[in-house]
């Protein structure tokens, strides 16, 4: 039952009813108010009406001074007789022939709001009467605050919020806070009962008990939710058989989890515990209730049946479903919910064991493709790899007997292991093509960057060069999507930029001494890597490039070199370099991927400074070479340096003598390089590399022929507004 009027509303009709009866031409209604609830709804009332008011602070007798012509009211918001006043005070004697005397309190007034000859009104009024103060206070202030606005509840509506402290809607108080501070007191026991069963929660009406109508109500919303997703409500008992909402209408519980701000703690109760084992274990297709984000039977059996896919190598299958399941968990509760974290790995997992399955399908003799293509390139396994570290462990915060709890990690050791066998794979098919031809001869080489990218880099616009070091693709792929989103956020009057990529080959061997000598000014004529005193030496015009060498080039190109990040900034052409991802690497810094990963949105957000408050034309992102991390528990072998080596480093050896039977894979004047002059020769296998006095034997390594060492990804930065 709707209410059909305001407490203002109301109060009108009461002085105007008593305004009619009265027998004097100038008619006084006096009106008391046992609690003093009613004075702006009076106040609003009679100025509506246009009647006078007066008010008594302490007695009605303040009310005989100043009498005001015509009608007005009195109101009067003490007792008929104070507690602490002795004998019987008639205080409305001297108005019985004049006006009118009324008597109605807040709880009274409402009844009128509803109508006062409806039966359900009066069991409203019992319903609101309390002998507890304090309990008396919060019933009126909810039926003040709910009768003077615009939207006026119903019945229902008003007596839940009275026996619930607050909320419109029972079902959604009992699941969300349980019985919580409602009185067990089996009057409040009755209403409640009553309440939930007017709202179709039939499987309470023979409980007595606040725990038990607590959890019927719960298991009543769980099974109203598997059969809203698909299950068969003939599988549940009668009482639990709710009807399945419509296309457009939300189960109970999905509706609470929409609104409430401790989704968390729901999720707790709703995915920790089995509520319907009996029927969950009896569905045919468990999938086709995935969206549905409750009962732990559910999730279990969700989870078993993934496993027992990824097992048999169904990781299409596995990706999907994980997939599906993340995105309900994450939408129902949030991002963080450790049950929707665990999905998110399952899916990462899904999709790097299907990337590590199918990747030589498309193998051919083009290596660099087959690594760096945008959509389908390998690349895709080290960042895969990189984010399954970075997402940690997020089972170990799950119920113990999830069976996440068994099988993630495994999982996790399985495709570490397989990713391993994928590099030495990888490996071999680069020792293949090299030794078969020369296949990098079409492709763009760092050392050629000034020459091609000459348009780029003139003298007449203002160019801003980052040189990261150790940017290996998949990271630096990462920097330019995280680039374009933060060039999407700027200002609608700020330049316009667009970022871009492509692919180049750095020196090999991969080393920073000849990656950043290659990133130099000059023909590209003039560079090459050669053998000088039995060292491999890169070289300008004949002379060594070292760090000196590299900053007086480059000041004589007009660039301003800095390592600072507040420094030199004030020039038209900036060079910035850093070390850093190098330097994390061969310290062996603990949590490495995480750091990479955290390094790369830092640079994000100093990069995307530094060109929105600059005025550049240009900027490039550049690096000198890629890296190999291996896992954590693996080592590469060492290898003793061969008698026929002058100079080696990590992955490589050069001398005089290095020919194809040196250990590695000879890079020679065959492989068409352009600058290489001398015999190289470099490991493409993932776990060998050569012992070094001072080097350690680090998980993070390059200098070799794996396309991680030596595919880079160069990103250009330009002001197209």
């Amino acid at each position: 039952m709707q209410a059909t009027q305001s407490l203002p509303d109301a109060a009108k009709d009461t002085i105007r009813r008593e305004f009619d009866r009265a027998e004097s031409n100038d008619p006084i209604v006096l009106w008391w108010d046992d609690g003093n609830y009613l004075d702006d709804i009076l106040q609003q009332a009679c100025a509506e009406l246009n009647v006078p008011l007066k008010t008594a602070e302490e007695t009605p007798l303040e009310l005989r001074a100043d009498p005001v012509d015509g009608e007005q009211v009195w109101y009067v918001p003490h007792v008929k007789e104070p507690a602490d006043k002795e004998g019987d005070y008639d205080w409305f004697r001297d108005v019985q022939h004049t006006g009118s005397e009324v008597e109605m309190s807040i709880e009274d007034l409402t009844v009128h709001v509803f109508g006062s000859e409806q039966l359900q009104a009066w069991e409203l009024k019992n319903a609101t009467q309390s002998d507890d103060p304090q309990q008396r206070r919060e019933i009126a202030r909810i039926l003040h605050d709910q009768l003077t606005g615009g939207q006026l509840p119903t019945l229902e509506q008003l007596r839940t919020q009275i026996v619930t402290g607050g909320y419109t809607d029972p079902v959604a108080f009992v699941l969300e806070n349980g019985w919580a501070d409602i009185d067990d007191n089996p009057k409040t026991i009755e209403q409640m009962k009553d309440l939930l069963t007017s709202e179709g929660v039939d499987a309470v009406a023979n409980e007595s008990n606040p725990t038990a109508i607590e959890t019927q109500t719960r298991r009543w919303a769980v099974a109203e939710w598997l059969i809203h997703a698909g299950a068969d409500s003939e599988l549940f008992p009668s009482e639990f058989r709710s009807e399945p909402a419509g296309a457009w209408d939300l189960p109970s519980l999905k509706s609470v989890l929409n609104k409430t701000g401790s989704p968390e703690r729901i999720a707790n109760e709703y995915l920790a515990e089995e509520i319907w084992p009996e029927v969950v274990d009896q569905l045919d297709d468990v999938w086709a209730l995935a969206d549905c984000a409750v009962d732990a039977t559910l999730e279990r059996r969700l989870w078993d049946e993934l496993h027992a896919d990824f097992e048999s190598g169904e990781y299409a299958t596995c990706l999907n479903c994980a997939t599906e399941r993340h995105e309900t968990l994450q939408s129902e509760y949030s991002d963080t919910n450790r049950w929707a974290q665990t999905w998110e790995q399952a899916a990462e997992i899904a999709r790097l064991a299907h990337q590590l399955d199918t990747w030589d399908e498309s193998v051919n003799d083009d290596v660099v493709s087959l690594y760096a293509d945008e959509d389908d390139g390998t690349w895709q396994i080290d960042n895969a790899v990189l984010n399954l570290v970075v997402s940690g462990e997020p089972e170990t915060d799950l119920p113990d007997d999830h069976p996440a709890t068994e099988t993630l990690d495994d999982l996790r050791i399985q495709l570490q292991s397989e990713y391993i066998d994928y590099l030495e794979d990888l490996g071999d098919l680069v020792t293949e093509t090299i030794e078969a031809g020369a296949p990098f001869v079409d492709e763009d080489h760092a050392y050629q960057f000034f020459t091609k990218e000459s348009d780029g880099l003139e003298s007449g616009q203002t160019v801003a060069l980052f040189v990261i070091d150790a940017l290996r693709l998949d990271l630096a792929r990462r920097l330019a999507d995280e680039l374009r989103g933060y060039v999407a956020t700027l200002p609608a009057d700020a330049p316009e930029f667009a970022v871009e990529e492509s692919v180049w080959l750095g020196t090999l061997p991969s080393e920073t001494e000849f990656g950043k000598a290659a990133l130099t000014p000059g023909e590209v004529q003039m560079f090459d890597i050669s053998l000088v005193d039995g060292e491999l030496q890169p070289l300008r015009n004949n002379r060594k490039v070292n760090t000196n060498r590299r900053n007086s080039l480059l000041d004589g190109d007009g660039w301003t070199v800095t390592r600072e990040e507040d420094e030199g900034w004030q020039s038209t052409r900036v060079a910035y370099f850093k070390n850093d991802l190098d330097n994390m690497g061969e310290k062996e810094l603990s949590d490495l991927e995480e750091m990479l990963a955290q390094r790369v949105d830092s640079l994000a957000e100093f990069i995307g400074t530094k060109i929105e408050q600059g005025e550049w034309d240009q900027a490039y992102v550049l690096t000198d070479h890629g890296f190999v991390l291996l896992p954590d528990d693996v080592t590469p072998e060492k290898i003793s340096r061969p008698t026929e080596a002058s100079d080696s480093g990590r992955r490589w050896i050069a001398g005089k003598d290095v020919d194809e039977d040196s250990p590695g894979v000879l890079l020679d004047a065959s492989t068409r390089l352009g600058y290489l002059d001398a015999n190289v020769s470099a490991f493409a296998s993932p776990l060998k590399r050569f012992s070094k006095q001072g080097v350690g034997d680090a998980r993070f390594y390059h200098g070799g022929l794996l396309p991680q060492e030596f595919v880079l990804d160069f990103i250009s930065i330009n002001n197209s507004g």
